[in-house]
């Protein structure tokens, strides 16, 4: 993976993190929760394994209805 790729997503992870820690309003909670998981699953699916596209893809999908 690209460094500056990787370097973005692990920022936006931070952020999500950081956005959901210091949240006092459930949209801002759930926003942080939002930017996590779109940070979060290119770096599951990173590995070229069929079993981590398939964790990746039932993890979306979880996340998809939840949300």
């Amino acid at each position: 993976m690209n460094p500056y790729v990787l370097s973005t997503l692990l920022i936006g992870l931070g952020l999500g993190t950081t956005v959901t820690f210091a949240s006092s309003h459930w949209l801002l909670a759930w926003m942080g929760l939002e930017i996590n998981t779109l940070a979060i699953l290119p770096l599951m699916a990173h590995h070229h394994h069929p079993r981590a596209v398939e964790a990746t893809t039932k993890y979306f999908l979880a996340q998809a209805t939840a949300a």
